[in-house]
This record gives C-alpha cells, structure tokens and sequence, in this order.
C-alpha cells in the first residue's frame, strides 16, 4: 500500500465543504491515531473499497461524501492503481491502472496504462476479482451445497486474510466460518502441494454426494406420491364396500342425522340453561325486594305506634335533669301545640291523616313486589322444566348417536378387511420403488481425495508443527505470556495450551486474546511461509482499533512493538492499524509513519 487519495463533499457537524486529502503509507507499520469518529476507521475501509472491489463496513453517510477513491498499490513489485468513482453514496464505476513506478501513477502523470474499466458497481467488483486472483495467482475457493451444485468464494473470501475482523469474530482467518473457508484460506497461502487441487475434487466429490442425495430424495418423494394414490384408490375401494354394507346394517337415521339432533339440542339446552340462570338472578331480585318493602311497612307501623303512646304522654318531669315541668309551660302546649318538654310541634290531626296514607302506599308496594315475586317463581318453574326437559331428549339423542356410531364402526371394520385383502394381492404384483443407485464417480472422487489427502498430511506435517511453535511465539509477544504451546492444523483449527494445561479452542478464548491470536497467525503464515520460500499471501495487514477487545495500555504498547519487529524481520509486510490513542506511537514508529490530524480532536481529512 503507498498512496490513498480521497476526494469528495463533507456535510454534518464536523464541518462542511468539499475535501481533497492523500495518505502516504511507508512499509512497515502504518498507524493512524485521532479522537473517536474521525475518519481513522474510514482510511481502511476506503482501501477495502479499492482492493476488495465492493464496500465491507464503509458507513453510509461517509460514503455520500465521497465523489473519487484512489488508492496506489503493488502487487507482486508492479505499481498498480485503483480508481473509484462515487456517487450518492455508491460505486458508480472504476478502472484499474498498471505503470513502470508509483510516481507514474499519481493523477497528471503521465506513463500509466488502463488494464480494467467498469460502468457500474457490478463490473469494477467483478474487474477487482478477476485481476487480483491473476495477478496473485490465487485459485477460487470451492464449497458443495446441499443442493448438489457448488459454491464459489472469490477474492473477497481472500480478503478477509488481509483485514481481519474484530476480536469477537469466530473465524480464525477470513470473514466467513462456514464452508471450511478458514482452513482453505491457509492451506493455499502455505502453498501446500495439492491444496488447491485437492479443494476442487473435495467440492466436486460433495457436489456428487449431494446430488445423489437429492435424486435419492426426489425418488423417495416420488414414491411416496404412488403410494399416497394406490392409497387413495384403496379408500375409495374401502368406502364403496363401506356404503354397500352400510345400507343394509345402520339403523333407520344415520349418525349425521342423529349428530345434527344432538347439535341442535345442545344449543337449545344451553340457551334454556341460560335462560333459567335469567330467571333464578330475577326470582332472587324480586324475593329482596318484597323482603324491602316488608320491613319499610313495619318499621312504619311500628313507628307510628310508638308516636302515638309518647304523644298520650302528660310528663311532670324532663326526662333527662328531672325537673319538673311548669304548669305555664303545659298551658302553652294546648295553646300552641308545643311540647312543655322540648320545645317541638306537636302533631295536628292532618298529619295524622298524612301517617296513614303513607302506610297505605307502604302496604300497597308490599303488595306488588309479591305479586312480582310470584311471577318470577313461575317463570323461574318453567325455564327449570324447559331445561330438564331439552337435557333428557339431549341423553337420548347421544344415545342414539352413539348406537349408530357403533353400528357404523363394526360395517366398517368389515369393509377394511375386505379391502386390505384386495391391496394385499394388488401390491404383491407391484414393483418395489428402488433408491437412486449409487453414482460410480463418488467412488472414484472419494479416491482421489484420499489419497490427495494422504500427501498433504505428510507433506504438511513438520510445516504445521513450525507454524503452531510461531503462532505461540507471537502470542507471548502480544501479551498472552501464559501461552505454553498452540497447535494448528488444516482446517484452522487452533488448540490453546496455558501454563501447559489444555485452554480449548480458537473460540474459548476471550474477545482481546482472539483479536492476538488472529494477528499471530497471519504473522506467522508470513514469517514461516518467508523462510521455506512457499508464502502466497499479499503481505498486506490491517487491524482497526489496535486498543479494542479489552487490550489495555500496556498490551497495546507491547502489541504495536511486537509488530514492529514481525515486520522488521518479515520482506514486504506492510502493517496499517488505528488507534484512539495519540501517544501509543511516539518513540515507536517514524514521524512518516503516523497518520494523525492536524489539530486537537480535528478529523484526519
């Protein structure tokens, strides 16, 4: 990676206006460092854009601002341009330029030459693809579906070796955990012999097995589709017999006719249930309320009684202080109708006449609310008889139904034998419905994959054995110093020993030792695969947020040192990363080799 230049509109709070910022990237490590949400993550994932061919995480509005992506490459020593153009947020196009040196390739230069155009977001995607796996002299990656056929991982699939996810991510190397991807992923950049060749014949062995499965599925569907119709024909057979017979032995209604009686008797009973709960809560309303009105007419009358034995009364004395009433007080008392007592008027004689209209009103409501009363009880009577009656005629058109029911059954048994025999014979001449036979090909595929198989396990041995004892140096180097030992094998499968006792695998370990082991490996493909001369990887790695996944200060400065020296002591590796913290590279990276802004908390373009 030597050159990014992004180009493009920016719009929001951290600031306005059009932008033209390039990025020179030294080899080695390369670390761009600012504030959160300042364009660090951005760097990479706009050189993702270029070299992967599509976007990975490139955030939407970010994406609206840019109008132009260049990004300056080599590959394999030969200068290469990306172009991008974007617009509304989108690849609109691209091309893909070659030239003698990287200053050839910088925009008013002149010496580069075109290799690839695209008109659209689909053609510069599939233009990145076919030139990258040439220029790599990478092979596309096979993986059988179930369906039977095959499918194909590109260069995208090989790009999630060089960008590698976050530390909670389960894929060792590479973006996707399915398909095996990660262990085809290291075998080819190893570039163990065979590899390659022994991933296509494993995908068409799969492809064929899977397809014999699915022919075998489609012949068991088949099958039981015929045998689902003889069925059918079976019960037609069963339900003639079953009519014929049913005709002579069901008594005189049939068992629908007797269900229909019993449906609708017990929707009647249920309405006449309801209507005597109806009857039963008003019969009990109109009892309280004659029972009201009878208590009201004696208390009345009781009343009345006790008012006219206090008014005969001729007190000589208050009935409270005893003392004696003055025979001027009782002389007013006649005059004017007071109490020599209280004080209170005394009751005239229409008030009396008033005393008794009342009392008649009280018996006469007394009188209604019986005949209320009454007339509840009998409507209550009825709607009692009403559902005893609909619950006996209900008890015996069950019964009938259950008789036909039975009558029914034992027809229809004899029906069933009748036509089990009938079948017996006819599917005694029937032919069996055979699997689909095996595919002659899968013995041969399954062949060839062993003994491909055989030689890359003996060839691949003693390199995996390296490959584990430098992953495991590496480990210790990124701060996971209890790493006593780690094995790898094929399928990037990774067994973890701690203090030498066995720690699980790959997706055991925490989220921070993930993110560690995951860039210990890539470095260790690099550093084994440089000293046995058998190394395909492109060289290039980037790591987003070198402090994520828990790493704390002193891992991330034992980290950032530990690649350092893995690319002092690796040709051509080039580390990009990023970090919030501003001063984890002082002293250990070169001026030119920082990436930071111009002003405190200020986006880097």
């Amino acid at each position: 990676m030597a050159r990014l230049r992004l180009r493009g509109s920016k719009a929001g709070p951290q600031g306005t206006g059009p932008f033209d910022a390039t990025f020179a990237f030294p080899s080695g490590v390369v670390m761009a460092v600012g504030a959160n949400l300042r364009g660090k993550t951005t760097l990479l994932e706009a050189i993702a854009l270029c070299l992967r061919g599509e976007p990975r995480e490139l955030q939407r509005d970010v994406a609206a601002w840019l109008s132009d992506v260049e990004c300056d490459v080599e590959i394999n020593g030969r200068p290469t341009g990306f172009r991008v153009a974007m617009r509304d947020g989108a690849v609109a196009g691209g091309a893909i330029l070659e030239a003698d040196d990287l200053a050839s390739l910088i925009p008013g230069s002149s010496g580069s030459r075109s290799v690839l155009t695209a008109g659209s977001a689909e053609e510069y995607a599939r233009a990145v693809d076919a030139f990258m796996l040439d220029r790599l002299s990478l092979e596309p990656l096979l993986a059988a579906i179930k369906t039977g056929g095959v499918q194909t991982h590109r260069w995208a699939s090989y790009f999630g070796a060089l960008y590698l996810p976050a530390g909670r991510d389960s894929a060792l190397i590479g973006e996707t955990v399915m398909a095996g991807l990660a262990g085809r992923l290291l075998t080819v950049f190893l570039d163990l012999p065979g590899a390659a060749l022994l991933t296509r014949v494993k995908a068409a062995r799969d492809a064929a097995r899977n397809r014999t499965k699915e022919d075998a599925a489609a012949q068991a569907a088949a099958a039981v589709a015929r045998n689902a119709r003889r069925e059918q024909l079976e019960a037609l057979d069963r339900a003639r017999a079953g009519l014929d017979h049913l005709s002579r032995r069901l008594p005189a209604r049939s068992a629908s006719a007797a269900a229909a009686d019993v449906t609708a008797l017990a929707g009647r009973l249920a309405d006449a249930e309801a209507d005597w709960a109806g009857a039963s809560a008003l019969c009990r309303q109109a009892r309280a309320a004659r029972q009201h009105d009878e208590r009201a007419l004696n208390d009345y009358r009781e009343s009345a009684v006790a008012w006219a034995l206090f008014h005969g009364l001729d007190p000589a004395a208050c009935p409270r202080c005893e003392a004696p009433v003055a025979a001027e007080r009782k002389a007013r008392e006649a005059e004017s109708h007071a109490c020599a007592v209280c004080a209170q008027p005394i009751a005239a004689d229409d008030n009396v006449e008033a005393a008794r209209e009342a009392e008649d009103e009280l018996a006469a409501a007394v009188e209604a609310s019986s005949r209320a009363e009454a007339a509840a009880l009998e409507a209550l009577e009825r709607a009692q008889a009403e559902a005893a009656e609909l619950s006996e005629r209900l008890a015996e058109a069950e019964a009938e139904l259950r008789q036909a029911r039975e009558a029914a059954e034992v027809d229809e048994r004899t029906s069933l034998e009748l036509a089990v025999a009938r079948a017996e014979g006819a599917l005694a001449v029937l032919p069996k419905d055979d699997l689909a036979p095996v595919d002659p090909a899968d013995a041969v595929l399954a062949a060839l994959v062993k003994e491909l198989e055989d030689d890359l396990v003996e060839a691949s041995r003693e390199l995996f054995d390296e490959l584990g004892e430098e992953i495991a140096v590496l480990a210790r180097s990124f701060g996971m110093e209890s790493v006593t030992e780690i094995r790898i094998n094929r399928s990037a499968a990774l067994k973890v020993a701690k203090g030498g006792t066995e720690a699980g695998g790959f997706s055991a370990q925490s989220p921070g030792e993930r993110l560690r082991l995951r860039i210990a490996t890539v470095l260790a493909l690099l550093r084994v695969g440089h000293r046995r001369g058998i190394a395909t990887h492109p060289g290039l790695l980037m790591l987003d947020s070198l402090k994520a996944e828990e790493v704390q200060d002193s891992d991330a400065a034992a980290l950032l040192d530990a690649l350092v020296g893995a690319a002092a002591d690796t040709p051509g590796l080039q580390v990009l990363t990023t970090s919030a913290d501003q001063s984890l590279p002082l002293g250990r990276l070169p001026q030119d080799a920082v990436i930071a802004p111009t002003g405190h908390d200020e986006p880097l373009w």
